[in-house]
């Protein structure tokens, strides 16, 4: 009895936050990233780029596609811009931070430094990748496993320098997924101005 009742509050959990996750009922996978030196005066960009090593992790996949749903904090911690971007298998996707990550934020204020974060989803039924998993009603499922790696503009001994690093694979509370997807994401894409969402950038 005393199994069962914890395996209901824990079914019970996962319906309440909407997050239904392929490991575990409780965390998400979450690849995290900064940008800094934004915006320099001197025309040197981040990027951030995100790979599909053609596996799917054991979840469902139209054709081995996967969803790198990405959100951008200011340092206030605020959501910025959200968007979900289709990666094929085997596929690299190359996004400028100037251009495509920090170039429309919702509160229209110049983004000079802060936080990337990524989480990979299945597209949806239509093949596309919504940011914000349907808005409040949402489910948000999370299946498969991308790799991503950013440029990190440095500013050193008197001029701007760029180094790169690997996106760094943290674990999130299902709640904290939830408030970041279907609340924070959910009222950008459904401001229906258009400011908020990010672009997708180059590659497959």
């Amino acid at each position: 009895m005393k199994v069962a009742a914890i395996a209901a509050l824990v079914a019970a959990f996962v319906v309440m936050t909407g997050v239904a996750s392929a490991q575990t009922p409780t965390k998400v996978p979450v690849l995290v990233d900064y940008y800094a030196n934004n915006y320099n005066g001197s025309y040197v960009d981040g990027t951030l780029r995100i790979a599909n090593f053609g596996s799917t992790g054991g979840g469902p996949a139209p054709n081995g596609n996967l969803c790198a749903m990405i959100y951008v904090f200011d340092p206030a911690e605020e959501l910025q811009e959200c968007c979900g971007c289709v990666v094929t298998p085997d596929g690299l996707k190359t996004l400028s931070v100037c251009k495509d990550l920090t170039s429309n934020p919702n509160n229209n204020e110049t983004l000079y430094t802060g936080e990337i974060k990524i989480i990979t989803a299945p597209p949806n039924s239509g093949g596309g990748c919504d940011p914000s998993f349907g808005g409040p009603s949402g489910t948000v499922t999370v299946s498969g496993s991308l790799a991503a790696w950013g440029t990190h503009v440095q500013y050193v001994d008197g001029s701007y320098q760029v180094t790169e690093t690997a996106s760094q694979l943290e674990s999130a509370s299902t709640a904290d997924v939830g408030r970041i997807t279907k609340f924070l994401c959910g009222s950008i894409v459904q401001n229906s101005t258009g400011r908020g969402i990010c672009t997708c950038g180059t590659g497959d």
